[in-house]
C-alpha cells in the first residue's frame, strides 16, 4: 500500500519473509494467497511472487479500503475518491427520494441528529457524517450501489479529516445534509440530487484547497 514495493518487484523468498515477520510458513502462504486474491500479488512458478500494478488491485474490497485507512492516502487518491463520490452520490440521493422507506428516513435523520449532537467532537461527528451518506446510499435500494458502500464510507472518512479539521466547519456542513434529507423526505428526487451535488462540490473545493 505504501509503495515501498513497486509494481513488478519480486518479494523476498518465503523463508526470508518468515524470518522478517517472525511467523510460520503457513502464515506467509495464507497472507500471499489473500493478496493474490485481491489482485495485489502474482505468483509464478520458477519466478516468484511479484507485486502487481495498482490497476489490478481490488480497490473497493473491504480489507483493501481498511488498509488504506491505516496508512492514509496521498493527495491524488483522495481526489480520485471524491470524483467517485461525485459520480455516484447525487444519483443515489435521487433514487433514495423515490424509494425510501420510513426506516430509511429514520436512519438518515438519525445521522443528521448525531452530527448536530457531536459537532464539537470531531471523531464522533465524522462517523455520523459517514453514516448519513451510507444511509442515503442504502435508501436507494440498489444492490449495485450497496456494493460501493465501503468505498463511499472510507472515502468520506479519509477526506473529511482534511476538509473538517475542527468543529467550525462541522457546523457549516450540517445544513447541507439537512437540505438533502428534507428533499428525500419530500420525495423530490431532483432536489435531492441537486442538494447532494452542491454539498459534494463544496467538499471537493475545500479538499482541493487544503491539499
Amino acid at each position: 500500500m505504501s509503495g515501498a514495493l513497486v509494481p513488478g518487484q519480486l518479494l523476498p523468498d518465503e523463508q526470508a519473509l518468515c524470518d522478517e515477520f517472525g511467523v510460520s510458513r503457513t502464515a506467509v502462504r495464507e497472507a500471499v494467497k489473500m493478496l493474490v486474491a485481491k489482485g495485489m500479488l502474482e505468483v509464478r512458478q520458477r519466478i516468484g511472487t511479484r507485486v502487481q500494478s495498482v490497476r489490478s488491485w481490488q480497490l473497493l474490497d473491504r480489507d483493501v479500503l481498511s488498509w488504506h485507512q491505516s496508512i492514509g492516502l496521498e493527495s491524488d487518491r483522495l481526489l480520485r475518491l471524491m470524483e467517485l463520490r461525485l459520480s455516484i452520490e447525487p444519483d443515489a440521493a435521487c433514487y433514495a427520494a423515490e424509494r425510501r422507506t420510513d426506516e430509511d428516513l429514520q436512519e438518515i435523520f438519525g445521522a443528521i441528529d448525531a452530527m448536530a449532537e457531536h459537532a464539537v467532537e470531531n471523531e464522533r461527528y465524522v462517523l455520523a457524517d459517514a453514516e448519513f451518506h451510507v444511509a442515503v446510499l442504502r435508501a436507494a435500494h440498489n444492490p449495485y450501489l450497496d456494493a460501493l458502500e465501503n468505498a463511499i464510507f472510507t472515502g468520506l472518512l479519509l477526506s473529511i479529516r482534511v476538509t473538517n479539521p475542527d468543529s467550525s466547519q462541522n457546523l457549516l456542513s450540517i445544513p447541507f445534509h439537512q437540505k438533502i434529507g428534507d428533499a428525500i423526505r419530500r420525495g423530490d428526487g431532483q432536489a435531492a440530487s441537486d442538494a447532494m451535488k452542491v454539498h459534494l462540490e463544496d467538499a471537493s473545493r475545500r479538499l482541493s484547497a487544503v491539499i
